[in-house]
């Protein structure tokens, strides 16, 4: 975990949404926040109190607002600094004037994206899995979204990876201590224990590695295609599953020529269904585009809906190749002439839907993990990757080959650290905060 910083400059930003409302927070951070005393005329409540103050602009002497007023005195402050958050009510002609006034203050700068996290991370109160947590918890849509980032906010993941590092480092003490006092009497099965650990932790690693992306897959949503050959319905089913005009309908084969999406939450998931091109041999060179971009995208679905018109005999069957991934569909199910069929629909007449939602959902509560600590991000599987294949070198190294032994071992506790934000991580930074919204 990072050190505390000193960061000269104090810090101020609008916490809450932009824009009016019955009130909005601004936020300040940093050595000298006390200073607003004196620059607002109002005295400060006792930390972790909420006093309510006329606000007076230094200059006219006026009374900008009666706000809200709550100081958390550094340490216990989300930044780790002293931290003032200041309730007004909502509207930009207060906002406009204390940032006037604020920004003409020497020791006082508007706050960057995620900086008010930055300098938590940086004060050692976050790390950074809480941190994407964090920023994940913002941004979820779905309830189980936010159940996954509210326990990786809270720690369950940082604690996995601890425990792992705890005890990697426990053995790569015993081995530097074997390199140390070599000519010592040290216990015969020392090394072998050491590598017996390391082999265990590898094996938890290669289980939690080995989760079919269920992590990755609630955070950024499952997604389903809807394919078949034109003028199966695809379009319509897209524009009743959003209960809006997506994607235009049109008896003429070939008019959907883009992928068009749409985002739902389908029993608390995250899914994002995609309508594509119809399949069947392009008669111009923009539909093959199109078809081909359609078949990419089939490829990469978690799901495909496979859409046969009931109405017709002849149907384009689902590829051998996505089979054991896809659903079929039949559509127009109103005017049908098959009667042998398992999911039938008919978006017109409001038949069969709630069932194929129902099927979806299943599908969807399987691709997705909900319980326990899982990976949520490609950063965090490069790094266990990384961390996986140290380990696996230094259980392959032998027992007199100390010294390459513990160099595997540190390269693996520093690509595990590389998660947490235990070793040096400032080439992440910037990345990680550019996510963030300015004010948090």
């Amino acid at each position: 975990m990072a050190m505390l910083r000193s960061n000269p400059k104090n810090i101020f930003a609008l916490s809450t949404a932009p824009g009016k409302a019955g009130m909005s927070v601004i936020r300040l951070s940093g050595p000298s926040v006390v200073n607003i005393a004196s620059i607002f005329s109002i005295n400060l409540p006792h930390p972790r109190h909420v006093k309510l103050c006329k606000l007076i602009h230094p200059e006219t002497k006026e009374i900008i607002d009666n706000p809200l007023i709550t100081y958390f005195k550094s340490p216990k402050s989300y930044t780790g600094e002293d931290v003032i958050e200041i309730s007004i009510h909502g509207g930009k002609a207060i906002q406009n004037i204390i940032f006037k006034v604020l920004s003409t203050q020497e020791d006082f700068i508007y706050a960057e994206a995620g900086e008010f996290t930055k300098r938590a991370f940086l004060n050692g109160k976050l790390d950074l899995l809480a941190i994407e947590g964090l920023n994940d918890l913002v941004n979820s849509e779905t309830e189980f979204q936010r159940k996954q980032a509210f326990d990786q906010m809270e720690g369950k993941l940082s604690s996995l990876y601890n425990k792992w590092t705890s005890q990697l480092i426990k053995n790569l003490s015993y081995i530097e201590a074997t390199i140390d006092f070599i000519e010592e009497e040290l216990p015969l099965n020392l090394i072998s224990e050491q590598k017996q650990e390391i082999m265990n932790i590898y094996r938890e690693i290669e289980a939690h590695l080995n989760d079919a992306n269920k992590g990755e897959r609630l955070r950024d949503g499952f997604r389903i295609i809807i394919a078949g050959a034109p003028n199966t319905g695809k379009s319509s089913l897209l524009n009743y599953l959003s209960n809006r005009d997506i994607a235009i309908v049109s008896p003429i084969a070939g008019t959907t020529r883009d992928s068009l999406d749409t985002y739902l939450d389908i029993k608390g998931f995250p899914v994002i269904i995609t309508d594509t091109a119809g399949i069947r041999k392009a008669r111009t060179n923009i539909e093959q585009i199109g078809i081909k971009r359609a078949e990419s995208k089939i490829m990469d679905a978690d799901l495909v809906l496979w859409l046969m018109d009931s109405s017709k005999k002849n149907n384009i069957q689902v590829p051998k190749s996505i089979i054991n991934k896809s659903i079929e569909v039949w559509t127009k199910s109103d005017i049908s002439i098959i009667n042998k069929k398992d999911i039938n629909i008919s978006t017109k007449m409001n038949q069969g839907i709630t069932e194929l939602i129902d099927i979806i959902g299943q599908y969807v509560k399987e691709g997705c993990r909900t319980e326990g600590a899982f990976i949520t991000r490609s950063r965090h599987r490069d790094a266990l990757e990384k961390t996986k294949n140290h380990l696996d070198n230094s259980i392959k190294i032998s027992e007199i080959e100390l010294e390459l032994l513990a160099e595997e071992l540190r390269s693996a506790v520093n690509s595990l650290g590389r998660i947490t934000g235990n070793v040096d991580v400032e080439d992440l930074l910037e990345v990680i905060f550019s996510d963030f919204c300015i004010g948090k």
